[in-house]
């Protein structure tokens, strides 16, 4: 590992003692030195990064990413956007030209909130296309699929059978299946739909590491990994291959295989370690599956949970004792009350571990100060604050002012740790820290923000992105920050987003340069 000097650079370190600093040293892959260039001799044959007066920050982390699901998402078809059921149909169609008879088509993205009428689709747009072709596409929040009657003649699914505990079947008023399988009823599919190959999920984790890679992002915490997704990781690590720093966060759905194999949190080296066993309370905003305490606005639903308040806390205990934190999805009200209800019983098991909040998406006024109370991570994704704040105004209506609460929750000292729930939102951390400091889309809309007493101060932001990160990890001693014997992870930045004086140009800054214990990963080409 070779040294680097890092010189002529805007360095915020993140490190409140010495927050600037325009030099510094790597040395094996850590920070050696970090301060002032005038006082670096640079020797002889060293790499040097000139950053010509560019920004620099501590490597981003994304606390929430499905790192194999956004590689396979790079390669489905992208509904992200699409504006119409008639034009997802048509790009299932273009896809169904080009694949094999009886191929299995997927897509992802689709969002029935900003379609004409916000009504869910049905299987019979698209036999319209794909006749013989299974077709699974999920909904962009990832708690909901579409199908089409070839996928459920696949799986066998008819007007008889009934949904799995935590997962929906819709039907219409003749009782036949619409294609629409919510939250577990999803897992139907999954058993019969053909299985990745080694040789693929590899291909396709190499393929976020490297869209990370060009994002500024040095580390990601990968929810929900099964066992595929972690031997891919290790056959990318175990050659010194795995250039992003990852913190795995095991699948609750094969929780006895990993008590027989007797992982634990904190077990692997510094590119891959267990980080735990993500669990789910309820569903999700968009698939109407969210946990509630009152019903949606004019609705009397209240949401799914995903399974029985007293399961959940039989396995989180299970898991404490045996050396696994917890981190534990929770959109609704309902679900972040109940999870924090499980945390404070739980509060005496193994009080070394962490504890975290995956999403806490919608909070009761009186449940704010508990995060605090009981030193719970919040991981949220400010991305869905602005993606999703017509769905929160149309869905949960005045309820929305303590919904995606960053502000509430760090005036109180609970950390944050940012991330984006990618391939839901995009990976790139630029886009959360604007959505953060502005409560406005990339259109500017709100002009005031939406519930913008909730915007952060950039410095928060960007904190919650690194020191965030690394402290909900309990690594905060190595990672997060540019100083002395940390993890030398960072990223050069084409624009100066602590100096915009219109908080919009954030979105202008892109990664140029992003190091990985001291290892240019990537360069910006135009850079």
């Amino acid at each position: 590992m070779s040294d680097l000097v890092l010189r002529n650079a805007r360095i915020w370190t993140g490190d409140a003692e010495a927050p600037h600093a325009d030099a510094a040293i790597v040395r094996d892959g850590r920070f050696a030195f970090v301060g002032r260039e005038q006082d670096v001799t640079v020797p002889a044959g060293v790499d040097v990064i000139d950053a010509r007066g560019r920004l620099v920050l501590p490597g981003f982390t994304d606390s929430h990413a499905h790192l194999l699901g956004t590689g396979l998402a790079m390669q489905s078809i992208d509904l992200k956007g699409v504006p119409s059921i008639a034009e997802a149909a048509h790009r299932v169609g273009e896809r169904v030209a080009s694949s094999p008879p009886g191929a299995w088509i997927r897509g992802a993205g689709w969002d029935q909130h900003i379609w004409p009428g916000a009504r869910f689709p049905h299987r019979r747009d698209l036999d319209a296309v794909s006749p013989g072709h299974p077709v699974v596409l999920m909904h962009t929040s990832g708690h909901c699929s579409w199908v089409n009657s070839a996928t459920l003649r696949a799986t066998g699914i008819t007007a008889a059978t009934a949904p799995p505990a935590g997962g929906a079947i819709d039907v219409d008023d003749g009782g036949e299946p619409t294609g629409i399988l919510r939250d577990n009823a999803s897992r139907l599919v999954a058993d019969v739909a053909p299985k990745l190959t080694q040789t693929e999920r590899i291909a396709a984790t190499g393929q976020a590491i490297a869209h990370a890679h060009s994002l500024g992002v040095t580390g990601v915490h990968a929810m929900d990994v099964g066992r595929g997704e972690l031997q891919a990781l290790h056959a990318l690590n175990d050659p010194g291959n795995l250039r992003l720093r990852v913190r795995a966060f095991m699948s609750a759905g094969a929780l006895d295989e990993w008590f027989d194999r007797n992982l634990a949190t904190g077990d692997g080296d510094d590119m891959l370690r267990i980080g735990g066993v993500k669990f789910f309370a309820d569903g999700a905003l968009g698939s109407m599956t969210a946990w509630m305490i009152e019903p949606f606005e004019g609705s009397i639903d209240t949401g799914l949970a995903l399974q029985p308040a007293e399961d959940l806390e039989r396995d989180v205990r299970r898991c404490l004792e045996r050396g696994l934190a917890p981190a534990i999805h929770a959109i609704g009200d309902r679900a972040n009350r109940e999870v924090l209800d499980i945390i404070a019983r739980a509060r005496d098991l193994a009080p070394h571990l962490p504890r975290r909040v995956e999403h806490a998406q919608l909070l009761a006024p009186t449940d704010v100060a508990r995060f605090a109370q009981y030193s719970v991570t919040a991981s949220v994704q400010p991305i869905h604050a602005t993606q999703d704040m017509a769905k929160v105004d149309r869905s949960w209506g005045p309820r929305g002012a303590y919904a995606y609460a960053f502000a509430s929750l760090r005036s109180i000292g609970v950390n944050l740790a940012f991330g984006s729930d990618t391939p839901v939102e995009t990976m790139d951390p630029i886009a959360g820290i604007h959505a953060a400091v502005t409560r406005r889309n990339a259109a500017g809309e709100p002009p005031a923000g939406w519930y913008p007493d909730q915007r952060l101060p950039i410095e928060a932001a960007i904190a919650a992105y690194t020191a965030g990160a690394a402290r909900a990890v309990r690594a905060h001693d190595v990672f997060g920050r540019i100083a002395p014997g940390c993890h030398a992870d960072f990223v050069l930045l084409s624009e100066d987003i602590l100096e915009c004086a219109d908080p919009m140009r954030i979105l202008d800054a892109r990664a140029d340069t992003t190091v990985v214990g001291g290892e240019i990963v990537y360069r910006r080409p135009s850079s």
